[in-house]
């Protein structure tokens, strides 16, 4: 494995295992962590090590279930890496890497553990106040019991390893220290093959975890020589990107945009097997390799295109200029090019070189102005059979630069698809036109966890509809804060006010939000619903005016957790009818 080898390397011996907590253990069981060491210290491919993790984790404590969550630096919050048991596919899809929720830092064991540094076992879950019960709800299977400890490397938390549900009596001091020592070696291996997947993305092989080979594979043909093979490749850009830039304005919106618009194009080319090589700007360069690798190709295409569509419109509200100008273009060959890694021992890039690599880049150029994928002949005869409308074939010549002529070739325009009966447009959409449909949270800052539970709550009511949610810690710092309430009122529907004595006391929201907010309610019609939290003399505000969507004779605060949620469920109903979702 060459420069690879040394970073997979656990120092693992009896020794490492000694110290006070450790005289819990019987010899057998440290010689049994010993050999987990080096099973873990062999493993590069993280989804391998992952799973291996949990298996051994569940055989050593006898639990049924058990997890690896790991920190999200983008978020700010927790996912499941990887589960084993009767709930694990849900759990993953539900709360997994790409998924919408999180398991939050704080009201959450997991988030208490990874803050803190600091192991729990708990063995009466269901009357615990503080257990984060949402997973619990989703996957409709309760935990009985747990243990928590965390995943740190270097003194830098990554996460935390549970392990649930224990079959024999309940957890113990003993459990907690196997699984210590257990997570202390599994924290170091998840950070080496965290290390190997990113040398490896940065090298040009930034592929799918479910590819078939390994990570150890692909550093074998990263060090191989370089070869001839028959791929297709993609390149990908935004149209109208530089115009995006200047209505944002600000550096942190751009790297935003950026960000996600690059995300979504890789998530669709790993999506269909192939490789991320390059990000070019405000576009991207994919290799597609082995059976259908045309197809796969021109999918990925589509699959961009159609998730292009959603981002559009989520940028859209966020403006008030149209961004009817932004689209993308889409150049596909196929074709025999030179495979393999460039560059020094020290510093290599894993590459293609031929004409099919220049084709392509010149087909992405003339994708624009509605004529969104464009293909080569190869591409167009491979997929041929599932192509419902194109054009074509439109000759060309392709010239290299200092040359005054060229090679004469074929391309075509690629309109649609059909696949299992169904047909897939690459017609540019025109961008959502927009309306009112947001709702502006009006609360103080002494309440933002109750801002905290009403977010969580609102989530499946909003997930995948163009509805804006805005509160004041969308304002960034030295932004124009009465414009950009003035703006969100504007698009807002309904406006949801979260009533205590600290939001009565507020100067800001006395002065800056309720006038405007209750004149838009009087001229315009924007619905008011306001939650009484805590008990307050709201009667000596314009508030009383408007109904309460609960009692303030009983305020969230005085509450149970069950009765809370419930009348966090009941809010969300209300502004599901005022939106009519």
């Amino acid at each position: 494995m060459g420069g690879f080898a040394g970073i997979a390397v656990l120092g693992i011996s009896l020794g490492g295992f000694m110290g006070t907590d450790s005289e819990l253990l019987e010899k057998a069981e440290l010689l049994t962590l010993v050999e987990c060491g080096r099973e873990l210290a062999a493993e590069v491919s993280l989804k391998t090590l992952l799973k291996t993790i949990l298996d051994r984790a569940s055989i050593l404590t006898d639990s049924p279930d058990a997890s690896v969550i790991l920190y999200s630096e983008k978020r700010g919050d927790l996912y499941f890496a990887h589960a084993v048991g009767e709930s694990a596919g849900l759990l993953l899809s539900q709360w997994g890497e790409s998924s919408t929720q999180g398991v939050p830092l704080t009201r959450s064991k997991a988030g208490e553990v990874f803050r803190t540094g600091m192991s729990l076992v708990e063995n009466a879950l269901a009357d615990d106040a503080n257990h984060f019960k949402d997973v619990d709800s989703d996957t409709n299977r309760p935990t009985v019991s747990m243990i928590c400890v965390p995943l740190t490397v270097a003194g830098k938390p990554i996460g935390a390893v549970q392990i649930l549900n224990k079959r024999s009596d309940g957890y113990t001091d003993h459990d907690r220290v196997l699984l210590e020592h257990f997570a202390a070696q599994a924290a170091v291996a998840i950070r080496n093959a965290r290390l190997i997947e990113e040398i490896l993305a940065h090298m040009g092989f930034y592929a799918s975890r479910d590819e078939a080979r390994g990570p150890t594979e692909l550093i074998d043909e990263l060090n191989r020589p370089a070869h001839r093979e028959t791929i297709t490749i993609l390149f990908a850009d935004m149209r109208g990107f530089t115009q995006l830039c200047q209505i944002f304005g600000s550096p942190e919106d751009t790297q935003r945009i950026l960000n996600d618009f690059l995300a979504m194009l890789a998530e669709a080319v790993i999506g269909q097997s192939g490789i991320v090589n390059k990000f070019l700007g405000d576009g991207i360069l994919a290799f597609f390799r082995g059976k259908d690798q045309a197809l796969n190709a021109v999918r990925c295409a589509f699959t961009m295109l159609a998730n292009f569509g959603g981002m559009r419109d989520a940028w859209d509200a966020e403006t008030n200029a149209p961004l009817g100008f932004l689209d993308v273009g889409i150049g596909i060959a196929t074709d025999s090019v030179i495979l393999g890694s460039v560059g020094s021992d020290r510093a290599k890039e894993f590459t293609a070189i031929g004409v099919g690599v220049i084709l392509a880049a010149h087909l992405m150029e003339h994708a624009r102005n509605g004529r969104r994928i464009l293909v080569d002949k190869k591409t167009f005869n491979a997929v041929r059979s599932t192509v419902a409308e194109y054009e074509g074939p439109e000759q060309f010549e392709l010239k290299k630069p200092g040359e005054t002529t060229g090679n004469m070739y074929e391309r075509y325009l690629v309109k649609s698809l059909t696949e299992g009966g169904a047909k897939q447009s690459a017609a540019p959409a025109s961008p959502v036109p927009k309306t009112r449909g947001g709702v502006f949270i009006s609360y103080s800052h002494k309440d933002g966890a109750w801002l905290g539970r009403l977010q969580t709550h609102l989530k499946p009511y909003l997930r995948g509809k163009p509805i804006s949610v805005w509160d004041d810690t969308k304002i960034k710092p030295g932004g124009r804060w009465r414009e950009e309430i003035a703006q969100a009122l504007e698009d807002a529907t309904v406006a949801v006010l979260l009533v205590s004595p600290n939001f009565l006391e507020s100067e800001f929201i006395a002065s800056s939000e309720l006038p405007p907010l209750l004149a838009a309610a009087r001229e315009r019609g924007l619905t008011i619903l306001w939650v009484p939290l805590s008990f307050s003399s709201y009667d000596e505000t314009e508030i009383s005016d408007y109904k309460a969507v609960i009692s303030p004779d009983r305020p969230i605060d005085t509450m149970s957790e069950a009765e809370q949620n419930k009348s966090w469920v009941t809010v969300c109903k209300w502004i599901k009818e005022v939106l009519q979702l």
